[in-house]
């Protein structure tokens, strides 16, 4: 094992990070303007907890710890928890003790910044994964014997738009909602005081900032669709482009009383069209488990990606 640093991020080392983390990390490449913007940019990145790991003064990994500076709307700072949103060591220096030591040091720096639970790669907003994918088998093996203890796995699932159209059974069941008062329409500005504490109520704070992110990029009237009830109440929705691609599906979400009426099939069918008639040929979306993935498999959706979530007490 040859000698090595391991330093706080400092902006000298983005080009040579950026190289190695495509060179290691194969199926999450990234440029140098995503890692600007989802890495450098976000509210709680702390270069103290961004750690490079050097031999001979080259970046040979890299190690993004997270513990929020700022309250994430009703999370709050989530005082007792902290992230590793990422982590690589080059391929040739694995199995080396250089990943163990670069963990290690990661681990105690989370700890002086009192976090008790570390959580490996679901950081929300600006998560990469929401595990660790397991074609990376030297990963899991690594976080295992590490102390990270498996929780649930999930899936990121896709869809081919070419050819879709919306089932005759969709647009049967959306007359036949009708009767009860139920129509779906695009999102308009009249909308978002209901739509807003609708999603509170029924979801949690991500939901919320997804759906300001979209009113204030001035996107909501084309990529959110709404489910309506009596009285003009908002009783489901779904949205496209959270972090600003067209692709990006989800999320969406139904009243929890009413979820067996349908309607949200009818919500994903309908994005399915819309997104097509704006050129849009491919649906993707990076995190699901259990139940919602079997909804979407009835939808015509496929798994690309398979991850393991992990959990650490420290």
């Amino acid at each position: 094992m040859e000698e090595y640093q391991i330093k706080p991020y400092k902006q000298e080392y983005m080009e040579q990070l950026v190289t190695r983390w495509n060179e290691t990390l194969i199926f999450d490449p990234i440029s140098e303007e995503r890692f600007l913007q989802q890495i450098l940019m976000d509210e709680n990145f702390d270069p103290d907890l961004a750690l490079v790991l050097l031999v001979e003064d080259k970046v040979i990994g890299f190690c993004l710890g997270i513990k929020r500076k700022y309250p994430y709307l009703t999370r709050g700072l989530e005082e007792n928890r902290g992230w590793i949103s990422i982590m690589f060591v080059l391929t040739k220096y694995q199995g080396k003790g250089y990943g163990k030591a670069l963990l290690n040091e990661e681990e105690k720096r989370l700890k002086k910044e009192k976090v008790k639970e570390i959580t490996l790669c679901a950081y929300s907003p600006n998560y990469f994964t929401p595990g660790v994918d397991l074609k990376y088998e030297r990963a899991l093996s690594f976080f295992e014997q590490n102390g990270y203890v498996k929780g649930l796995d999930a899936v990121s699932m896709q869809k081919d738009l070419f050819t879709y159209s919306i089932p005759e059974k969709t647009q049967e069941m959306i007359e036949r909602l009708k009767g009860e008062g139920i129509s779906f329409n695009k999102y308009s500005i009249s909308y978002m005081e209901k739509l807003l504490a609708f999603a509170e109520a029924e979801f949690d704070a991500g939901w919320v900032r997804n759906i300001l992110q979209a009113i204030r990029n001035g996107e909501a009237e084309d990529t959110i669709l709404i489910a309506t009830g009596i009285e003009d109440q908002v009783i489901g929705y779904c949205m496209r482009k959270i972090d600003g691609n067209d692709a990006r599906f989800g999320p969406i979400g139904v009243k929890e009383s009413i979820r067996s009426k349908g309607i949200g099939g009818i919500l994903f069918d309908l994005q399915m069209r819309e997104m097509q008639k704006r050129g849009i040929f491919y649906a993707y979306f990076l995190w699901t488990h259990g139940a919602a993935m079997r909804f979407y498999e009835r939808h015509g959706m496929s798994t690309y990606r398979t991850y393991q979530l992990y959990r650490k007490k420290i």
